[in-house]
């Protein structure tokens, strides 16, 4: 068939059915129709040509005039390919932040773009099209597709119809991702006239999506076409499932599709399993606005992109993605033996447990290890003044630090090797050394020779040329060929020598120093050492002889994190902070409270401060725990808005090189907005499982709430216990405190404790 101009080929796109992605569709059909065939490449193609059509036939457009129109890409396209055809002149204002691949669209089209400033979205080329607009009448003819009737039209004529037609009239359900909204309106009014009963499902993003083209209507300027009231649903999609299922779109159903497309599929799906859980079946059409083609240059598709949880390597000053699948051995020198309350150290050992409970969550399978150094001057003077042996003071405290670790919400599963556990591996990486010529052995103490190594200094934490040597060591204690050269093994001294404290080997009786029984016990005690965590003491030259020996036994560290400080108010002890938070778990939210790249002031105003804080999301998980109960199976709008704030805020603070400092705020709003649905009486039982499921989410991230103490939910109650407890609450109200006070020690001796409150009794187990 030959078509007179490409205009011709707009609209009667077809309908594919989704099959893999569909585990209902024995029960219920979903139909995709691509709008990606259209020759503009989406839906707007209709739009484009109906607005321009109609501005024809009003005499509003003249040759003489420009067409303007505020566009995120799609109708901005199918606006320049019409007016090509037609020979009009067009200028676009959209987003800065449109993909690459609309504006090069748009340009080959030849149309001339304005660009507005990101953060106002499209709100932003709106507001400039109208002032553009409204400035020269004469020059300018504004499409205005927002408030345009032609955006229903295009749709109440073609789309609507053709839904119908190809579907013979058996649809039941439409689902639309609402941009312009106009799809929706079109479709909805067509409907409506064909067959009353069909269903129209509009998709909106949250507030502080990333969903390209689509609108969140209470954040965003409502299109004037829009009327709320029209469409049978609205249904809140997360950008998380409109992502996800975009990807899975080209994977598993070969449909290369656009962000939208995702989001209304995502939507579709869980229509689907709506009908078939209720038994019905159902054809379902949902709009596939436009192709994957125009964001390839977005995160979603770009191969250069960081798309997971990326930290910031201190060699590189880059960002590294360390979210890959498998093992992932992560690791931190502990607090020494001799101050194993030092502050700064049990900062780094918790925000490694929150990297490792994050790479957790995305699948990975996460080794973590705290380094306990027990070869060292230090932790055998401290074993010394202790009067134990080495290895018996060096058991000892490390069975505390275990214990502090449990009592701060370290993951069980966390190694904390000691040092002297890999004697042999020190040995055997220094011969490996030894034999490749990058260490040598004078007078039986073992030298690693760093003019040998090509890459010693390329970490860019220090300039080597400009070190001056003998500032951090004595010389005179050594005979290196090479100043700079640092200690492997070095000499046993004679108070070695009496305790037994050496290891024997070629070279004769030495000790590891600090770097090596590092290096030993990372190399040993994991699979793999694909993040290393240090604070700014131990930069150089710590990290680049790290590297140095674990190169050589092909362990080659992903990220190395570099921190700053911890310091501690004079006078204060670490029994003085914990005393001041009350709880482990509320000195770890301080631990993790500031940005690691900045140094942290422990102070007992500031611990008190994240205390309250703590206790405000403790508090916060109560109140949910125990309305899960409370009638109702609707999750308001507020609550899904608060859920998917928490998710999100939480997903971009950690992605974003662990960054908890931005995250808290969100976490304040969210226990702010659990507290205000509480108080209006819209925290019903089934927003309350949705808040608290996600809460628990990012608490398995985090891990600052004290699961144990929060109460039982009343429907979680063995109905014996539910029993003593309406009895003693009718004792109470009776005043009988005997009685109240007899059921009381009941329920302990069933292992529960009941705590009372302004809002009833609170049950928590023993």
């Amino acid at each position: 068939m030959i078509y007179k101009d490409v205009l011709s080929r707009i609209g009667n796109t077809p309908l594919v059915e989704i099959n893999r992605l569909n585990p209902y569709r024995s029960d219920v059909k979903i139909l995709a129709k691509t709008e990606c065939v259209n020759p503009g490449g989406s839906i707007k193609d209709r739009v484009a040509l109906t607005m321009i059509e109609a501005a024809e036939r009003s005499g509003e457009l003249t040759p003489e005039k420009t067409i303007i129109e505020a566009t995120s890409g799609n109708t901005g396209i199918g606006l320049a390919m019409v007016a090509a055809v037609k020979g009009y002149k067009l200028t676009l204002l959209m987003s800065e932040r449109a993909s690459e691949e609309r504006k090069m669209i748009v340009r080959a089209y030849g149309a001339n773009i304005l660009l507005t400033p990101g953060h106002l979205s499209t709100d932003g080329a709106i507001e400039k099209a109208y002032r553009m607009a409204r400035e020269e009448p004469e020059k300018y003819l504004l499409m205005d597709q927002f408030n345009n009737p032609a955006s229903i039209e295009a749709h109440y004529l073609g789309t609507g119809l053709e839904i119908w037609e190809q579907t013979k009239g058996e649809v039941t359900h439409v689902v639309v991702a609402l941009g312009t909204t106009g799809t929706c309106m079109g479709i909805t009014k067509r409907m409506r006239e064909m067959n009353p009963s069909v269903q129209v499902v509009g998709v909106e993003p949250h507030a502080g999506h990333k969903i390209q083209g689509l609108k969140n209507m209470h954040e965003s300027y409502p299109p004037g076409i829009w009327d709320k009231h029209v469409p049978d649903r609205v249904v809140r999609v997360d950008d998380d499932a409109a992502f996800e299922y975009c990807l899975r779109l080209a994977r598993e159903e070969g449909i290369f599709a656009g962000m939208s497309s995702g989001a209304a599929l995502a939507a579709s799906v869980e229509l689907a399993r709506e009908l078939s859980e209720k038994g019905e079946s159902g054809h379902i059409v949902t709009i596939f606005p436009d192709s994957g083609e125009r964001y390839l240059s977005t995160p979603l598709f770009s191969a250069g992109a960081v798309k997971g949880l990326a930290l910031r390597n201190a060699a590189t000053a880059k960002d590294v993605d360390v979210t890959a699948s498998g093992k992932r051995g992560l690791y931190v020198v502990g607090p020494s033996l001799d101050e194993p309350e030092e502050l700064g150290a049990w900062r780094r050992v918790v925000l490694l447990d929150v990297l490792a409970r994050a790479l957790e969550e995305r699948g990975a399978d996460v080794h973590a290890a705290v380094g306990l150094m027990d070869l060292d001057d230090r932790a055998m003077r401290a074993a010394r003044e202790a009067g134990r042996s080495r290895a018996g003071h060096a058991k000892a405290v490390r069975a505390g630090i275990q214990e502090r670790a449990a009592l701060f919400g370290v993951r069980p599963q966390t190694a904390f090797p000691l040092a002297s556990e890999f004697s042999e591996q020190s040995v055997a990486l220094t011969r490996k050394l030894t034999e490749k010529g990058l260490a040598y052995e004078k007078l039986r103490s073992v030298y690693f020779d760093v003019l040998r190594d090509d890459r010693y200094g390329a970490m860019a934490l220090q300039d080597v040329d400009k070190i001056s040597a003998g500032k951090t060591v004595d010389l005179d204690d050594y005979v290196k060929a090479n100043p700079l050269d640092f200690t492997l093994l070095k000499r046993a001294s004679l108070q070695d020598l009496k305790e037994g404290e050496v290891l024997e080997t070629s070279w004769g009786n030495v000790r590891p120093t600090w770097f090596l029984q590092v290096a030993a016990a990372g190399f040993a005690a994991l699979p793999s050492v694909d993040v290393f965590l240090a604070d700014e003491s131990q930069s150089f030259p710590h990290l680049e002889n790290l590297r140095a020996i674990w190169s050589v036994a092909g362990r080659e560290v992903q990220a190395w994190m570099l921190g700053q400080q911890t310091v501690v108010e004079d006078g204060l002890r670490f029994e003085d902070l914990l005393q001041e938070a009350g709880h482990p778990l509320a000195l770890r939210m301080w631990l993790l409270s500031g940005s690691y790249h900045k140094t942290q002031t422990a102070t007992l105003q500031a611990v008190g401060m994240w205390a309250r804080n703590w206790r405000r999301v403790q508090d916060a998980a109560a109140t949910l725990a125990l309305a899960q109960a409370a009638a109702g199976d609707d999750v308001p709008q507020p609550a899904q808005q608060a859920v998917f704030d928490l998710k999100t805020g939480l997903s971009e603070a950690v992605d974003n090189d662990l960054s908890l400092h931005r995250f808290w705020p969100a976490l304040f709003k969210f226990v702010k907005d659990v507290h205000q649905l509480e108080s209006s009486g819209r925290l019903t039982g089934a927003a309350a499982k949705v808040c608290l499921r996600q809460l628990r989410a990012v608490d398995r991230v985090l891990g600052i709430l004290d699961a144990e103490a929060l109460p039982v939910s009343p429907q979680d109650l063995p109905e014996s216990v539910r029993a003593l407890v309406g009895k003693r609450q009718v004792a109470r109200e009776a005043k009988d405190f005997a009685a109240s006070d007899a059921l009381r020690e009941e329920l302990a001796a069933q292992g529960y404790r009941v705590e009372d409150s302004p809002k009833g009794p609170r049950i928590y187990k023993m």
